[in-house]
């Protein structure tokens, strides 16, 4: 049987048919037909009866109007009538499409490398997600995108994924992910902030999956697709993952689909579109405000201080616009701090780590002070917190927490209207994002209380503006002492 890209390059030359006509006919490029025609593609065997269907009428029509019929029956060896020839030249496009088909099937190498797998044991099904899957999704640089129609807190309660290594990245990995928002929990809140900071080098853009969560999909673009099947307990307990290229890529049209057609929850940002969108200035509107810091403690900073950090903005490669930006928001919170009601957070280490280096950041400024300026900083908080009792400290005590210091990587920015975190990782890797952005207003809420709830932990120390004088009486000549220790340190 005559190889189909053979016989339609026949075809081809014996009509005269431009190629531009045939590939209207077909509904692709001329470059498809192209390929067709040199044997080194074939059409999509989904798509292949409907092109093969236009392409006979195509060549039946132009034989016929140029009165070529005869010639063709010699040529091609066929006794036809006007009536027949198209659906004969339906059949012999048909037949030779699948002959082509089934003899590529058998002979390609990569055959194999596409096959469909089944996963049925439990270790074969975890050893795929923690490692095959991982190696998927870093072999797909310079970005790879992946989606999971799973919510991310029933799913991760019950099964182990793969954990990528920041030390191992090539480019970005970017996430759309399910979250269901009608059964979260306060566990759910606790379990999304670790989940984030454990992949701190991830950008992850969750979305309501209400109505596609049972779809039980994993897909790697341009790499495999993730076929799960659930278990009572919710457990992956049989794993399909398909290989093949167009099946991939026809699964991932559909699937992202449905995500661009549901609620953005929490979306990932960079540090421009926060700006560009006024997202940072429009946050100091309001007046009431929670702000838990992972690395540092950047706010009721002494006036005097912002002509370093803006020299240091500079020195970081930032221009003026920043300049401007960064003595605007000194102003905002100047204006802030004598007024509002706000609470701030910082757990324990995090706290003494600034006593000892204080590094913090400054919008997106790495900035850290002197000795002397640390001391004017204890000032200037007693002294705002000499006109405003409305400020309070909450320091966790992470020593005795279930979570490690270390996995604390993103601060928290919430006055009860907008809600935003910060990746302090980011200022020491170019991966992952450098903000969060929540959008979805029953999350906030949500958070804000589960926030003011955990206010009562017994972990949670509170330090009213009001107690903070009394406490320096009492402990200030320990704290100096600690900044004098750093002191030597930093010049040994």
């Amino acid at each position: 049987m005559e190889n189909y890209g053979s016989l339609l390059k026949r075809l081809i030359k014996f009509t005269n048919v431009k190629l531009s006509t045939v590939a209207d006919a077909a509904g692709y490029d001329v470059s498809y037909i192209s390929k067709w025609c040199n044997q080194s593609k074939l059409p999509a065997a989904r798509v292949a009866g409907s092109i093969n269907k236009n392409l006979s009428k195509i060549f039946a029509d132009e034989i016929i109007l140029q009165g070529e019929l005869e010639n063709f029956c010699q040529e091609f060896s066929v006794a036809v009538s006007e009536d027949q020839l198209q659906t004969y030249l339906y059949t012999a496009l048909k037949d030779s499409f699948k002959g082509t088909q089934d003899y590529y099937d058998k002979k390609s190498p990569k055959n194999k490398d596409f096959q469909t797998k089944v996963l049925i044991a439990p270790n074969e099904i975890s050893d795929y997600l923690e490692n095959d899957l991982r190696d998927l999704i870093l072999s797909s640089a310079p970005t790879s995108d992946v989606l999971c129609t799973f919510d991310v807190c029933s799913i991760s309660r019950t099964q182990s994924f793969t954990n990528t290594l920041p030390d191992k990245l090539s480019g970005q990995i970017h996430v759309k992910i399910g979250l269901d928002i009608a059964s979260i929990t306060d566990k759910d809140y606790s379990f999304l902030y670790y989940f984030i900071n454990r992949f701190s080098h991830i950008s992850f853009d969750f979305y309501d999956n209400s109505s596609f969560k049972n779809r039980n999909m994993i897909v790697v673009k341009n790499k495999a697709a993730l076929m799960c099947s659930l278990d009572m307990y919710g457990r992956i307990d049989m794993l399909t993952v398909i290989t093949e290229p167009e099946k991939v890529d026809a699964i991932y049209a559909r699937i992202n689909s449905q995500f661009k057609i549901h609620q953005l929850l929490i979306m990932s940002m960079a540090s421009q579109e926060l700006v560009s969108s006024g997202y940072r200035s429009n946050f100091y509107a309001f007046d009431d405000y929670q702000i838990f810091l992972a690395r540092g403690f950047e706010y009721l900073l002494p006036p005097e201080i912002i002509d370093n950090i803006v020299e240091a903005a500079y020195k970081q490669g930032y221009d003026a616009a920043t300049e401007k930006m960064l003595r605007t928001l000194m102003v905002t919170w100047e204006e802030l701090f004598n007024n509002e009601k706000l609470d701030f957070f910082i757990t324990k280490t995090a706290l003494l780590k600034y006593i000892e280096d204080g590094e913090f950041y400054f919008t997106d400024i790495v900035y850290r002070m002197s000795i002397e300026e640390r001391k004017k900083h204890i000032d200037h908080v007693l002294e705002l917190c000499e006109k405003n009792d409305n400020i309070n400290f909450y320091v966790i005590d992470d020593e005795d927490a279930t979570f490690s210091s270390q996995m604390i990587k993103f601060s928290i920015y919430n006055n009860h209207n907008k809600l935003f975190l910060k990746n302090t990782e980011r200022f020491y890797s170019p991966f992952g994002p450098q903000f969060y952005s929540i959008l979805s207003e029953s999350l906030i809420s949500g958070i804000s209380e589960f926030i003011d709830r955990n206010k009562t932990n017994e972990l949670c120390l509170h330090f009213p503006a009001s107690s903070l004088q009394g406490f320096m009486d009492q402990y200030g000549a320990m704290v100096y002492r600690m900044l004098s220790l750093s002191e030597i340190t930093t010049s040994n």
